[in-house]
């Protein structure tokens, strides 16, 4: 699998951490947890292996964690910001691409820099079944996990 390692921070800059490890999903997840404190569907998520593949370098005093059932959301005091969530025991933390690093040098007239670069756009969709609306972008999509229940953009299973 593919390695990620990148700096990270909330919306205000106040919490600062460092994301590395091997990459399990990138996605983009559907699920009611992730939209609802997104406040967007889908979320674009990152989720690494292990449960240390996210270490806050700054601002460790300024974290807050909202636990709803498993589900875990760990976010900056100040901004409200999300930092990275999970849930407990799995082994895992998933991260948020729009808060990483992952530019590409200056900006430039067309705000190239601003856009995530290729090799960490969303690779298929997740939690499929609680989408708001049929996406037909190519990307393989799933009912909950992958690779289990592949379905098409309507939502009918793929046969």
């Amino acid at each position: 699998m593919k390695e990620l390692k990148a700096k990270g921070a909330c919306h205000c800059g106040a919490v600062e951490y460092l994301a590395r490890g091997e990459v399990m999903m990138n996605g983009l997840c559907h699920c009611p947890n992730c939209t609802r404190s997104k406040g967007v569907s889908p979320a674009h998520l990152i989720a690494l292996h292990g449960e240390n593949s996210v270490e806050v370098t700054q601002g460790d005093e300024l974290l807050q964690t909202r636990v709803l059932d498993k589900f875990h959301l760990v976010t900056c005091k100040m901004c409200h910001g999300p930092v990275m969530q999970y849930q407990e025991g799995m082994g895992f933390r998933v991260v948020f691409p729009v808060s990483l690093d992952l530019r590409r040098g200056d900006a430039g007239s067309d705000h190239g820099a601003d856009r995530i670069p290729d090799e960490w756009k969303p690779q298929l969709h997740l939690n499929y079944e609680n989408r708001l609306f049929d996406w037909d972008d190519g990307l393989p999509k799933f009912k909950v996990f992958p690779p289990d229940s592949p379905l098409k953009s309507d939502g009918t299973p793929l046969d």
